[in-house]
């Protein structure tokens, strides 16, 4: 009985959350080397054609080190890069938007 309840206990503990008071600053999220990437520089691209050439104008643009295309019904992680471009594809192979992440 007694494993029981440590068990118990433990999953309870895990299940608890941290409050921030009003003098703690926010954690800082990590900061990777290359910096984040920026899509302010990409509304020219957008409606074009999606071909390796426009991939690599919009990563020099972006300033991202890496690029991931993004086609409609296509499986992505949800992990967040700042220095990684998104560049989402209609089903027509043309550039619907970008977000960096």
């Amino acid at each position: 009985m007694k494993p029981t309840i440590l068990i118990v206990a433990m999953a309870l503990g895990a299940c608890t959350t941290t409050q921030q008071t009003a003098g703690d600053p926010a954690p800082a999220a990590p900061e990777l080397p290359g910096g984040a990437c920026e899509t302010t520089a990409l509304a020219a691209l957008v409606s074009k054609s999606f071909t390796p050439a426009l991939e690599a104008d919009a990563r020099a643009r972006a300033k991202a080190r890496t690029v991931r295309a993004i086609r409609p019904g296509m499986a992505v992680t949800m992990d967040f890069r700042p220095d990684r471009l998104n560049i989402a594809i209609d089903e027509k192979n043309m550039v619907a938007g970008f977000r960096c992440g």
